[in-house]
């Protein structure tokens, strides 16, 4: 008996856990939180950023003196050279050797102190690509997430219309075998609920493209079942926004990643001129280099081989030098270098005036249809009502007798189409007013 109760308590937990896991509302914040933190093309921007930073480090790290050391050590047979005298020997003999060297540019151009901003532009560009990345996401994953919302109530309302079609049709019958309606009445009432029928198809294949959509931007397992909550202000009565589109462009690309990237492109090849540039000058380098070792053929005056620890002692040779290379001709490869970065140059430039003229006609566009939206959403409001009114008289008139079938319909789906344009309208609104607050410098997601 208490397995028995066990097992029915487990099964209690378990239904209960099910039951609150499938009544679980997913946000919009949720699921753009989500989606930034598993999304695979934003990962790979964040790779791109830390490889930038690590090339940014190294050009730092170049203008450190280089070192190097080495040693060896060998057997020589047969003829060999003396490593002391330099005179030809037939003895076998053992000899090893160490070596230290180390350099350092003191002039090339000032190459090296352009590479340092050229790879800090770089990195400055890749952190901006990321954040851009992180908020174009945001935006995939808002269109998505209101197309879903819409899709879901557009099914209701077509559902709501089927049933109401598939009742009619039921009356109609009645009215038939009544003698109130004729049989064509009766055909033309199927035809419309076929038609309505047709219509819930092809709205639920949109919704399932729609959270298709939705999880691969939030790279959600396909199978994972979730269901999302409508946002608290979808409704609201917000008044549209005044706005300067010139002020709000001004303010907006001041801090915008889209734009400092380009920015940054820029910036970055106009220090790559710079670095071409430095080939024509002369460079000067710092070069030092301590050497010593050990020959069994270094001998004393009693023909015994000197101790290992004085041969390294005696033994040690330095250097210090500068070396001068003064570039004279090189089959003018510098010079076509330097033309081909002053033209990738103006390359940049023209991205970046693309990428201003793009985001300011984008936010006109934005705001257009957000005030066209609000308007809209007014309207069909006054509409829908009025409608309602119409259709609830219709219904009465229709099932007495006193209008016929496509004067009913036409009522009807001017009905539904209403409901329709009121719900995309509140949902287009929606939309546009976060990404005009984007504009203002608010990431609605954080």
């Amino acid at each position: 008996m208490r397995i028995l109760n066990r097992k029915f308590l487990f099964l209690a937990v378990l239904l209960l856990s099910l039951q609150l896991s499938a009544q679980e509302k997913w946000t919009l914040n949720e699921c753009i939180t989500f989606a930034i933190k598993n999304n695979l093309q934003l990962h790979n921007a964040d790779l791109n950023e830390n490889l930038a930073i690590t090339n940014y480090n190294q050009s730092k790290w170049n203008l450190l003196p280089g070192v190097g050391a080495s040693a060896d050590a060998g057997m020589n047979f047969g003829r060999s050279v003396d490593p002391n005298t330099n005179g030809i020997i037939n003895n076998s003999f053992f000899n090893n050797s160490y070596y230290l060297s180390a350099s350092v540019d003191l002039f090339r151009g000032f190459m090296l102190q352009n590479q340092i901003k050229y790879q800090k532009f770089r990195k400055e560009a890749a952190k901006n690509n990321k954040i851009g990345a992180t908020d174009e996401l945001a935006f995939s994953v808002m269109n998505a997430f209101y197309k879903v919302l819409f899709y879901e109530e557009l099914l209701k309302i077509a559902n709501e219309q089927k049933g109401l079609s598939e009742l009619n049709v039921k009356k109609t019958q009645i009215l038939v075998t009544t003698g109130l309606k004729s049989p064509t009445d009766l055909l033309e009432v199927k035809a419309n609920f076929e038609k309505e029928e047709l219509f819930c198809v092809q709205t639920s294949n949109n919704l399932s493209t729609s959270w298709i959509e939705l999880k691969k931007a939030m790279n959600l397992s396909p199978e994972k079942h979730i269901s999302l909550g409508i946002p608290d202000n979808i409704s609201e009565e917000v008044p549209a926004i005044e706005a300067s589109i010139p002020d709000l462009f001004a303010q907006h690309s001041a801090w915008s990643p889209f734009i400092q990237s380009y920015e940054m492109d820029f910036k970055s090849s106009l220090k790559n001129i710079s670095i071409n540039k430095a080939e024509y000058l002369p460079s000067i380098r710092l070069q030092a280099a301590y050497n010593t070792g050990f020959y069994q053929t270094n001998k004393d005056v009693n023909n015994e081989v000197i101790a290992f620890g004085s041969q390294i002692q005696n033994n040690r040779r330095q250097f210090v030098g500068a070396t001068m290379s003064i570039p004279i001709f090189s089959k003018n490869s510098v010079r076509f270098d330097v033309k081909r970065s002053k033209i990738a140059s103006e390359q940049a430039q023209t991205k970046l005036d693309i990428a201003k003229q793009t985001l300011l006609y984008e936010m006109e566009g934005n705001y257009n249809e957000l005030t066209a939206s609000w308007k809209e959403l007014q309207q069909a409001e006054k509409q829908l009502q009025a409608d309602t009114l119409v259709f609830q008289a219709a219904q009465k008139k229709f099932n007495q007798g006193m209008i016929n079938v496509v004067e009913f319909y036409t009522i009807k789906n001017r009905l539904a189409n209403t409901t329709s344009q009121v719900l995309h309208s509140k949902l287009t609104y929606a939309m546009k007013k976060r990404i005009l607050d984007f504009y203002k410098g608010k990431r609605f997601w954080e």
